[in-house]
């Protein structure tokens, strides 16, 4: 079945404002100049934070509908404006090889760079109205800390519209060995991937929301580009897992070809999590993901090559557990979002499958959770 394609800006309160209004948010705590623009002729700037590279004259909006343009400095203006603050298993994310059986202190403010009309996170992705809680970077720290979290993860909306945040949040968090994550659609540029880098960022997980056609129809986004970021992270040694939401009528033609793209440049030990769609926001025609498609698609990447392929969004499927690629033994059992058991040995050269002693790639340490689901926001 073909859908109609559709797109979901962010809706910003920042569109309907004249320049006193721009003038009079300034002073905000959250409201700071960012560092990542280029100045261009008279008052224009270029926003240097994703690939879309907005060009911005005064009082202008970027496509994110968080940054504007004033008298030629570009602002942003959810710095540490939270609209979630909460703990979380990192396996919800998901991420499956990055720190086990730990939780995230997981944040989000405003906006989003890409129009999806799937979006499952719309409510706060999809506008930006200014309100939520001014968190500073050493409070968000200390929650996480008193609620006994392993890490930082910024998720929900669009990460990299808290990136300034984030860099000076890391800064502190590694004072106190937390590790970091983004769960991103990935179109950051290479040079916010590099600041995070620099300042603690470990992971990401990552959004393969399809291949050429896909990112071009339904995106109106650059796969080229999207793509050159991500093996860039993956370059810089950040450990990448891949989530593709396999969308009847909108992306299911074109995984295998993803697939084929992935394991040519990121190699087969990079975790795929292959996920069930469910209608939402403005795509409720669509059909949900039939589990039967998810496991042909699951065969055909472990065909391909892959090591670690995973079925979410299907709690208590046998594929969400983690097998040995030697011998086949489970050594991470998992139902949905929980860790059930660990079934791994560790050594110098890290954890191996207890069967046959293969190296399973885990980055980290497997750990313990914390107070999981305890709310800040």
């Amino acid at each position: 079945m073909s859908l109609k394609v559709r797109y979901s800006w962010t809706n910003s309160i920042l569109r309907s404002f004249k320049e006193k209004d721009f003038e009079k948010i300034l002073n905000l705590p959250n409201v700071r100049e960012s560092p990542f623009y280029e100045k261009l002729k008279g008052f224009k700037v270029k926003c240097t934070l994703c690939n879309r590279e907005c060009k911005l004259d005064h009082c202008q909006v970027g496509v994110c509908g968080v940054r504007f343009n004033y008298m030629g400095k570009l602002y942003t203006t959810t710095y540490g404006l939270l609209t979630a603050a909460e703990s979380r298993p990192m396996e919800i994310k998901p991420f499956f090889h990055f720190y086990p059986r730990t939780s995230a202190m997981t944040i989000s403010t405003w906006g989003c760079t890409f129009p999806c009309a799937w979006c499952q996170n719309w409510s706060i992705s999809k506008k930006l109205i200014l309100h939520g809680d001014y968190v500073s970077p050493e409070k968000l720290i200390q929650w996480t800390l008193d609620v006994g979290d392993s890490g930082i993860n910024v998720s929900l909306n669009e990460p990299t519209l808290l990136t300034e945040y984030a860099i000076d949040v890391f800064k502190l968090a590694k004072k106190y060995n937390l590790h970091l994550s983004y769960n991103t659609n990935g179109y950051l540029s290479r040079l916010a991937i590099e600041k995070l880098k620099e300042v603690g960022l470990e992971g990401m997980n990552i959004d393969l929301k399809g291949f050429k056609e896909t990112y071009r129809k339904w995106l109106l986004a650059d796969f080229d580009k999207y793509w050159s970021s991500v093996v860039y992270a993956k370059k810089l040694g950040i450990h990448i897992e891949l989530t593709y939401l396999v969308i009847p009528g909108v992306n299911d033609y074109e995984v295998i070809n993803a697939l084929e793209k992935v394991i040519k440049d990121l190699g087969s030990e990079t975790p795929i999590h292959l996920t069930k769609f469910h209608p939402d926001h403005k795509l409720l025609d669509a059909d949900y993901t039939p589990v039967e498609l998810l496991e042909k698609l699951y065969n055909e990447a472990k065909k391909l090559g892959f090591q670690y392929v995973y079925i979410g969004n299907v709690p208590g499927h046998p594929y969400e557990h983690t097998y040995c690629p030697n011998c086949g033994k489970i050594v991470i059992k998992r139902y949905g979002m929980y860790v059930i058991r660990v079934d791994l040995i560790k050594d110098e050269e890290g954890y191996k499958c207890p069967n046959c002693r293969y190296r399973i790639n885990i980055h980290g340490y497997i750990g313990e959770y914390g107070r999981l689901f305890k709310w800040f926001i």
